[in-house]
């Protein structure tokens, strides 16, 4: 019979086999990670529900900090408490980390290469799309009515006048929160209008 204990570092290793697959092959930031995650967690590992995995991921983008390691951590701690959330973390952090050191020792010899500059050149192009594509699918969803439009109007000038970023987005959560409290005020008055 195994000790507990032999069961937990199988499971610990397991946890961090898959999160670490899942950081290998996600390209793309994120929320490319949240249909392999999908895949890995809930249908071929079955470790936890759809439900839940979705759940994850709403929170992980709320916090500051990568996305795709915020989310890693609450699966891994939904799974396994604290000691599995650290796990998944690094299982998930350590491919990046890796390929990273590789392209940073060779950092000058990348540069130099005129294969690798006009790779880098078609690299740019293509984030730059996919952030494009990305702002614009989070627009049709996130901007509702007049107020969401006027926030983004002001955040964009903001971003153009060179404010901080922290400063952007606190001022976003003081309007959010204050239009919480108009919209309630106009509900308890019977006001059914957005404003």
């Amino acid at each position: 019979m195994k000790s507990k204990n032999t069961l937990q570092a199988k499971n610990y290793l397991r946890v961090f086999w898959v999160m670490f697959k899942i950081g290998m092959f996600t390209f793309g930031g994120g929320l490319a990670m949240l249909p392999q995650m999908s895949a890995e967690l809930t249908e071929k590992n079955k470790l936890m529900k759809q439900e839940e995995l979705t759940d994850a991921f709403a929170v992980a983008q709320s916090l500051p900090g990568v996305v795709a390691v915020n989310a890693s951590m609450l699966a891994g701690y939904k799974l396994g408490g604290l000691p599995c959330a650290i796990v998944a973390a690094m299982g998930s952090a350590l491919p990046s980390f890796l390929i990273l050191i590789f392209v940073t020792i060779g950092y000058q010899a990348f540069i130099i290469n005129p294969n690798i500059a006009g790779a880098m050149v078609g690299i740019r192009a293509a984030v730059a799309g996919t952030l494009a594509a990305t702002v614009f699918k989070l627009g049709r969803t996130s901007l509702k009515g007049v107020w969401g439009w006027s926030l983004c109007a002001a955040a964009l000038i903001c971003a153009f006048l060179s404010v901080n970023a922290v400063y952007i987005i606190i001022g976003g959560l003081a309007a959010g929160i204050v239009n919480y409290f108009i919209e309630k005020n106009n509900a308890g008055r019977g006001d059914p209008g957005e404003l």
